[in-house]
């Protein structure tokens, strides 16, 4: 199998690229638009050699074939409430480059060409900006990280940004164990928190207060708070909301500045085709899985065998308790 990225000013032209070198019988398995310089950048894989050399002949004919792996992977995430795109892509690349593989190995493959994942760093270089829509599990993933996560020896402080007076401070104490723990009430006091907590080489993880993706206002405040800090924004998304809407969710927070999302609330839905699809039409990188509310279930750093096994072994606890525990 040969896997090879293609650059275009255009995605028609990339793609032309791939039809040019690779032949007809590519499978196209990503695109994106780059934000730096606008170029599309379209990743292709084929199950030969490529070079003008072995391209197929223009005379040749292709003919249907069944394909019991692509079948079997198209059902399994139509299950799951995939949309048509992704099914296609996933299927497909899964069954040329996983081809003579078991269903969750051949499933991975083809999701490791459509979805790209980075897990959290135990050092991070940045402190954590924990943001999402209300509801969407910030406190519990914030507690998670602060105590599973980071490094005994270089613990990563929870710090909580209750800027109105919720209560989110004493929440976070109680499920982090602590006596009480550092609470930033105003976007100012927060900048100050953050900044020296940088000049002692000290890393936090800040669960900040909800952004509504759907007020313009909201997001702008939520964009030029990570702006004037030194921290490295982190999607919070629960899996069991409507898959458009997640996908609508993720792209504004993707234009706020977040790169890596944590998706929530997989253990509360049986079919998580739509979210995963929403993550990956968003193109942000999926960093952590959490599978259980409780917060000793810890963050399972994402992959895509994880992402496979969610798919295959759906509704089976005893499969499931293994993506579950610290990461």
């Amino acid at each position: 199998m040969k896997m090879k990225m293609f650059i275009g000013r255009t995605e028609d032209e990339a793609i032309a690229m791939v039809r040019a070198e690779m032949g007809p019988d590519a499978v196209i398995l990503s695109t994106r638009e780059r934000e730096d310089d606008g170029m599309f950048e379209v990743r292709a894989a084929i199950e030969r050699n490529f070079g003008q050399k072995f391209a197929a002949p223009k005379f040749a004919e292709a003919r249907p074939v069944f394909d019991e792996t692509r079948s079997q992977l198209s059902s399994t995430l139509r299950w799951h409430g995939a949309p048509d795109g992704f099914v296609s892509m996933v299927s497909e690349a899964g069954s040329r480059l996983g081809a003579g593989l078991e269903q969750l190995g051949a499933l991975s493959v083809g999701i490791e060409g459509v979805l790209t994942f980075n897990p959290l760093n135990p050092h991070p270089q940045k402190s954590l900006l924990l943001v999402g829509p209300h509801g969407s599990g910030k406190t519990t993933a914030a507690a998670k990280i602060a105590r599973f996560l980071s490094d005994k020896k270089h613990p990563i402080e929870p710090v909580a940004a209750d800027f109105d007076a919720s209560g989110q401070a004493a929440r976070l104490a109680a499920l982090t164990l602590k006596v009480s723990i550092t609470c930033a009430i105003t976007p100012d006091h927060l900048m100050k928190i953050v900044r020296e907590a940088d000049d002692r080489g000290q890393r936090l993880v800040i669960d900040c207060p909800s952004f509504n993706p759907l007020d313009e206002a909201d997001m702008k405040r939520c964009s030029d708070l990570i702006s004037y800090m030194n921290v490295e924004p982190v999607l919070v998304l629960g899996a069991d909301g409507h898959p458009m809407e997640i996908e609508d969710n993720a792209r504004a927070f993707a234009q706020a500045g977040c790169r890596r999302v944590i998706l929530t609330r997989l253990d509360a839905v049986r079919r998580r085709g739509g979210a995963i699809a929403a993550i990956s039409s968003a193109r942000l990188s999926i960093a952590q899985l959490s599978l259980s509310s409780s917060v000793r279930g810890g963050l399972a750093p994402a992959s895509s065998e994880r992402i496979a096994r969610l798919f295959v072994t759906s509704g089976q606890v005893a499969e499931a308790d293994q993506l579950k525990g610290a990461a």
